[in-house]
């Protein structure tokens, strides 16, 4: 499942100013009014010289604009974009560098990237990417932060691994949580692990076998019969867990010294793999809804119980990270309806001008579907938020939206609404203007990098079918 947007310079104030005193005929009057456009974006958009570059020279616009954030969003409206992976990277390093952000948070199951985090020493940053985040972004631009994560664990001050989804990413997970219950009850440790892996292998086999967020009566059958099932096996393990926790926690004192919430960690993640497998009976608007409601609760508990007073960085797609996304209009299946609250939104009712959030988009090239299928990308239309971030005639552009507070002259397209190219709620591949919204109301940065590629594949001969929006 998936996954949802100053002054002109002197010379040209000048020109304008003279070109009004002349009678020019409308065509010359419109060629003025898109070179003011070109010009005015020339000079507010930051050029992004290099996405993958260690000198951050390029980005030192960004600290006066982050020194007072305490959550810095970053999005991306497809999921198969090498060139997002390499820049959120770049961007992630320069934050933790320069910038004190301590935690990446990826929409990824909560509990998978704790208990890799907290096993990090046994495994290589490869194992780590694989286990603790969707296979979406299993990719070697990804691979990149693994490598930074592992190394800077090593260290005074380490780049610590959060999620916050309740949904299953890996059965990493599953023998974690079995090997933490077999240090009171080898069988029931057992017993787990194979439950959860036989649970969630028969709600796949069910949404497989069906079209997504189907509404075959058939479907929902199955499903609940899948529900039914495991759910009461999954309240049992909870039930057990919760009752022998003391014990469970002198057990763990000695093999997690720096990490006394390792108890939490498991409750939390096994109600999260109920409320994913009753996700499966909802349509796609409560899915998408009740997912990012569970997805706010647990990035507030990263933020508050694991890590207190830390500055965080999030990675997902811009429809979970967006400021009002129940503001947005998004075309679904032939027709346009309104967007769902999502995880944003609700943290950014609580953290306001705390949070900066910065949405992603693309002009052209190539990637995935989420299936893996190769499509082209087409250049951006005219008239659209990504064509027209390009007229700043920058390759990889970053413009920002915050500093303005009143619309006023070549930056009033920040304030009415303008469409953008995304994946929508079903989607498998990107697709032009099927997204509609008020930047200002949605971003406070925006990223257009003008070619794109897919990412590059880093393989797995176990590795599940599975993907995530």
């Amino acid at each position: 499942m998936k996954k949802g947007l100053n002054k002109l310079a002197g010379a040209m104030l000048s020109l304008a100013v003279v070109c009004s005193m002349l009678p020019a005929p409308a065509s010359a009057a419109a060629a003025v009014s898109s070179g003011g456009q070109k010009e005015w974006l020339r000079q507010n958009a930051h050029e992004l010289t290099s996405l993958e570059s260690e000198d951050y020279s390029d980005l030192a616009f960004l600290k006066p604009l982050l020194k007072d954030k305490t959550v810095v969003s970053l999005g991306e409206n497809f999921h198969q974009v090498a060139e997002y992976s390499s820049v959120k990277t770049r961007l992630i390093k320069f934050l933790h560098e320069e910038m004190d952000f301590d935690v990446i948070a990826f929409e990824s199951g909560m509990g998978d990237a704790a208990a890799v985090f907290e096993t990090r020493d046994s495994l290589t940053p490869e194992e780590m990417m694989k286990a603790s985040i969707f296979p979406i972004w299993h990719s070697k631009e990804t691979l990149e932060l693994f490598d930074y994560i592992k190394e800077q664990g090593k260290g005074d001050d380490p780049l610590y691994l959060a999620g916050y989804d309740n949904q299953f990413t890996d059965y990493y997970l599953t023998q974690f949580i079995g090997g933490v219950i077999a240090k009171l009850d080898v069988d029931k440790g057992k017993a787990f692990a194979q439950m959860e892996i036989q649970a969630i292998s028969d709600w796949y086999e069910v949404l497989n076998k069906y079209e997504l967020f189907s509404k075959d009566p058939a479907y929902k059958k199955e499903m609940q019969a899948v529900v039914d099932k495991y759910v009461p096996q999954y309240q049992e393990v909870i039930k057990y867990v919760e009752q022998h926790r003391t014990e469970l926690k002198a057990e763990l004192k000695a093999v997690f010294p720096n990490q006394p919430k390792i108890d939490e960690i498991i409750l939390k993640s096994l109600s999260d793999h109920v409320a994913f497998l009753e996700s499966g009976l909802k349509d796609v608007k409560d899915a998408y809804s009740s997912r990012d409601e569970l997805m706010t609760e647990n990035l507030e508990w990263v933020m508050q119980t694991l890590y207190p007073g830390k500055k965080v960085i999030l990675w997902a797609h811009n429809d979970h990270l967006a400021k009002n996304t129940s503001k947005m209009r998004v075309k679904q299946d032939g027709k346009w309806t309104n967007s769902f609250t999502s995880m944003g939104e609700l943290m950014h009712r609580k953290l306001k001008d705390k949070m900066y959030v910065i949405g992603l988009y693309m002009n052209r090239g190539s990637s995935l579907t989420l299936s893996g299928k190769p499509f082209t990308i087409r250049p951006a239309t005219k008239g659209s938020l990504e064509h027209l971030i390009m007229q700043s005639g920058y390759a990889n552009s970053f413009i920002d939206l915050s500093q303005h507070k009143v619309k006023k002259g070549q930056n009033a397209w920040m304030f009415r609404p303008i469409y953008a190219s995304e994946d929508g709620m079903t989607t498998e591949q990107v697709l032009p203007n099927v997204m509609r919204f008020i930047p200002k109301e949605q971003y406070d940065g925006i990223i257009v990098i003008d070619k794109v590629k897919a990412p590059t594949p880093v393989h797995s001969s176990n590795e599940e079918s599975m993907t995530s929006e």
